[in-house]
């Protein structure tokens, strides 16, 4: 199956990434794989993931304070935030409406 980000979540994203790089590359390059990892796992599982709503699904980052946030569509799942754990819970939750 497909996996697609939102842009905002790709922002947010690198927003992340650019954070760790300068402050260690080596951080960042694992947050990289986990990432990739993910993606991997959720195209080949995606319902193994634990529902945060009716249609969202929540795939933690382990060693790194971020999920993935997404949901499972027909033909593909969609990323719809790259969210730390200290934001807001939900924060994401408009960006439903980005999903056709």
């Amino acid at each position: 199956m497909r996996v697609r980000m939102l842009s905002i979540a790709e922002i947010e994203m690198v927003e992340a990434m650019t954070w760790y790089r300068e402050r260690s590359p080596r951080a960042a390059e694992g947050l990289w794989l986990k990432v990739q990892e993910a993606k991997r796992s959720m195209a080949l599982f995606p319902l193994a993931a634990p529902l945060i709503s009716a249609k969202v699904r929540r795939f933690i980052l382990s060693g790194y304070p971020y999920d993935l946030v997404y949901s499972v569509r027909e033909e593909e799942i969609v990323i719809l935030a790259f969210a730390h754990h200290s934001r807001k819970p939900g924060y994401w939750l408009e960006r439903l409406g980005q999903l056709h």
